[in-house]
């Protein structure tokens, strides 16, 4: 079995002090404890206030800046973002408060670029999904529906650290489904830059609706017992991720939102275009 390396294997372990630190200081701001723009107390004076670590503190805000939601500005300190078009129905004030959400923050790039990741991705998780698909039980397509759920409701409260999280347990269990024993292995031990990896297009708040839109219809391909579809949408999806941080993955320019599937594929789909119209 592939291991991870120690630096994973060690962020791994600090894994759920951080997540709960994260979901913590992103409360405090979603009630107001601390305000847009507002510079967040030192990292000494908030890690005592935490009852955590400097060390799981750091992770924590490094999490947090991956999300969009604080930025870390050097020898000045950790400020919470500016109002972004999520918070924001105002499509003029949506395009000034673009360009405050921080560039995509990627924090294993000693390791594997992001680029890296989503090509990964796109071949792996596009045969999960359609291996899962011949597989799935009620009970199991229940369990995803659930899930894509629990993502919408997150996303819907601005609660991004939740929403991200469901994305990669979303993932996950499609990986699981497969009943591949080696993409599941994989999968769980590099769940660190998978999850990671979800976390990115995050921070365009702008755009995370984008996610709720392509986890119901891939979870809906999957529910109609639909491989086809399930594959084409799982490679839609993580197509337009990589595209929400930069990353091209095809030749398919990024304002061909409502293209048909051959086009966004580069080849003919014909099962997909059937499943495409029952959604």
């Amino acid at each position: 079995m592939v291991r991870p390396h120690q630096g994973e294997a060690n962020q791994s372990l600090r894994a759920p002090i951080s997540q709960s630190t994260v979901s913590r200081i992103q409360a405090m701001i979603l009630n107001g404890a601390f305000l847009r723009g507002q510079r967040l107390p030192s990292e000494r004076q908030l890690a005592q206030q935490l009852s955590v670590s400097r060390a799981s503190l750091r992770e924590a805000l490094s999490i947090l800046a991956t999300l969009g939601i604080v930025r870390i500005e050097p020898h000045r300190g950790t400020f919470v973002v500016e109002d972004t078009p999520a918070n924001n129905t105002s499509s003029e004030k949506a395009g000034q408060t673009a360009a405050l959400v921080p560039a995509p923050i990627w924090r294993f790039a000693g390791r594997y670029t992001l680029q890296e990741v989503y090509q990964f991705r796109l071949l792996n998780e596009s045969y999960a999904a359609r291996l899962a698909t011949m597989a799935a039980t009620d009970d199991e397509i229940a369990e995803l529906q659930r899930i894509v759920q629990e993502h919408k409701e997150a996303t819907r409260r601005l609660d991004f650290v939740a929403s991200s999280q469901a994305d990669f347990e979303l993932h996950h269990r499609i990986m699981k489904l497969s009943k591949n024993r080696i993409f599941a292995d994989l999968h769980e031990t590099y769940r660190a830059i998978f999850l990671e990896s979800q976390r990115v297009p995050v921070a365009r708040h702008e755009r995370v609706w984008e996610t709720v839109d392509e986890h119901e219809k891939l979870v809906q391909a999957i529910t109609q017992h639909d491989p086809d579809g399930a594959e084409y949408y799982m490679r839609l999806h993580i197509t337009r991720a990589a595209g929400r941080v930069g990353i091209a993955l095809s030749d398919t320019p990024p304002s061909a939102e409502e293209a048909p599937h051959e086009a966004v594929l580069g080849h003919a789909v014909p099962a997909v275009t059937t499943a495409e119209k029952r959604v």
